[in-house]
């Protein structure tokens, strides 16, 4: 049984894995989840009872899982604490990057368009899923530096925003 904390939504969640000959169990405070592998990166997540489709990466210290094409990251704790985001960019709030390199489907957003956290900005393709990136703070869209159909990495940003005070 291994015992570690990550980061999830700017909070530290403690975690407890127990592995077996099927899969492994994951414990998330009060949540229990049992993973079972069906193919490379791709896993049969049971969660109360219902069986769910799972893709799991982990890049740059941080687990990327796809649960029905839910994004969920979870990130790893650095030296100097919690490095967090893609690329180890968390401290970036005013630009929104890739969570992984993929090609991106839609931008939801234009230059000067007022944005608030957590509001959808541009739907990234990575695996074969299409993932759902999300604004971190409220501001307004200062450059959309691509377009649908380019590859992205995890290191430019894709949207650059103005944030407000």
């Amino acid at each position: 049984m291994n015992s570690h904390e990550f980061l999830f939504d700017d909070e530290v969640v403690s975690t407890v894995f127990e592995k077996s000959k099927e899969g492994f169990k994951v414990v998330a405070g009060e949540k229990e989840f049992f993973f079972q592998p069906v193919g490379e990166n791709l896993y049969r997540v049971n969660i109360n009872g219902t069986n769910h489709q799972a893709a799991v990466v982990a890049y740059k210290g941080t687990y990327y899982i796809d649960i029905d094409s839910v994004l969920i990251e979870l990130t790893e704790p650095s030296e100097d604490g919690f490095a967090g985001g893609a690329g180890g960019q968390a401290g970036e709030k005013d630009k929104v990057f890739a969570p992984m390199p993929g090609k991106i489907v839609k931008i939801l957003v234009e230059v000067g368009d007022d944005v608030t956290e957590k509001q959808a900005m541009v739907i990234v393709e990575a695996m074969k899923m299409e993932n759902q990136v999300n604004c971190k703070a409220k501001g307004k869209v200062k450059a959309v530096n691509f377009a649908a159909g380019d590859q992205v990495d995890t290191e430019t940003p894709i949207i650059e925003l103005q944030l407000e005070e």
